[in-house]
């Protein structure tokens, strides 16, 4: 049983990864070192909600989904650890107020894993991007 577990946190942090990695690779150049808030926001509210959804479809808890957003966030974003935390406890309030950043990610992946094409893959990988866009349109 616990095999099982920390395989299925494996997959899920290879799956976060690889997905991320896709979604930020459609963004613009320089993402990882903006400094506008509402941009820093939507994109590690976009990771934070990818993360949860595959967590909840692989059947992690709340805590082996947390350790998994610790640790993807952090590689994804070059981010020190104290940093990503204090990202990372804010998440779950702006969860509850459907920012959403998150419910984009969240569907976004599963979608992305769910895709039978490669134009598919792409499509659900643009959706940080436009969220991005309607960011900087406002």
């Amino acid at each position: 049983m616990h095999n099982n577990h920390e395989k299925n946190i494996e997959a899920v942090t290879k799956m976060a990864l690889q997905f991320l990695a896709e979604a930020i690779g459609q963004c613009p150049a320089g993402l990882e070192s903006n400094t506008n808030r509402d941009i820093v926001f939507a994109v590690l509210g976009f990771q934070y909600g990818a993360i949860q959804s595959a967590a909840y479809v692989a059947g992690l808890g709340e805590d082996a989904t947390a350790g998994i957003a610790e640790d993807v966030v952090q590689r994804i974003n070059g981010m020190d650890k104290d940093t990503v935390l204090k990202f990372l406890a804010l998440m779950p309030t702006l969860a509850e107020k459907e920012y959403p950043p998150i419910g984009v990610g969240g569907k976004a992946i599963i979608g992305f894993y769910n895709s039978a094409t490669d134009e598919e893959k792409l499509a659900t990988t643009a959706s940080l991007r436009e969220i991005l866009r309607q960011i900087d349109e406002a």
